[in-house]
């Protein structure tokens, strides 16, 4: 691990994502000896002078020893930087829109969470909810299957019951989306 850091992120796109987003410290990235700076990869290499993030060159074995899928790149990253109920709000608020909301409860398969983030950022979801137990949280592999979108959303982890409660005092309409015998579907309902 290059320089310490929290967590370990893998593959062009979603090491590319991290350094864009700059949210968290990035301290280095690894790429495979042999791996031409074309097309993704040069992007990244060319961000990561920009910011001025170390860049080494490593054998591809040395990457492969720690990921499957890496893509020939590796970086060291901080901790995944949650946000709480008010940040997502504010940040909603200065979009000038109402707030538009994900709240996830049990997701704990990381390839799910990242696709569900991944689709939540691509149609302009303000923040998301996820629960603090009995679900995964943002780690690596989350990081790499939802290629980098929750590097741009913001993201609190806690009580849903009471982050739930916090949202109606502040005047958000909640919707709960569930297959049942008592369901609605979402085109009848307001």
């Amino acid at each position: 691990m290059v320089g310490g850091a929290g967590e370990r992120i893998f593959g062009r796109n979603a090491v590319y994502e991290v350094l864009r987003a700059e949210r968290r410290r990035v301290s280095g990235i690894e790429v495979a000896e042999g791996a031409e700076a074309r097309g993704a990869l040069k992007r990244l290499l060319d961000l990561a002078a920009h910011r001025r993030v170390p860049v080494r060159r490593v054998p591809r074995q040395e990457l492969d020893r720690q990921s499957d899928s890496h893509q020939g790149v590796g970086a060291s990253v901080e901790a995944y930087p949650y946000v709480d109920a008010d940040g997502i709000l504010e940040h909603a608020s200065w979009c000038g829109e109402p707030a538009f909301l994900l709240i996830l409860d049990l997701i704990q398969n990381p390839q799910n969470l990242g696709t569900l983030l991944r689709s939540a950022e691509a149609v302009g979801v303000h923040g998301v909810f996820l629960a603090e137990h009995r679900a995964v949280g943002i780690t690596p592999a989350v990081v790499g299957s939802s290629v980098g979108a929750c590097e741009h959303l913001q993201i609190a982890r806690g009580n849903l019951a009471q982050a739930m409660r916090g949202l109606r005092e502040a005047g958000v309409w909640l919707v709960g989306l569930e297959a049942g015998p008592e369901s609605r579907p979402l085109d009848e309902i307001d």
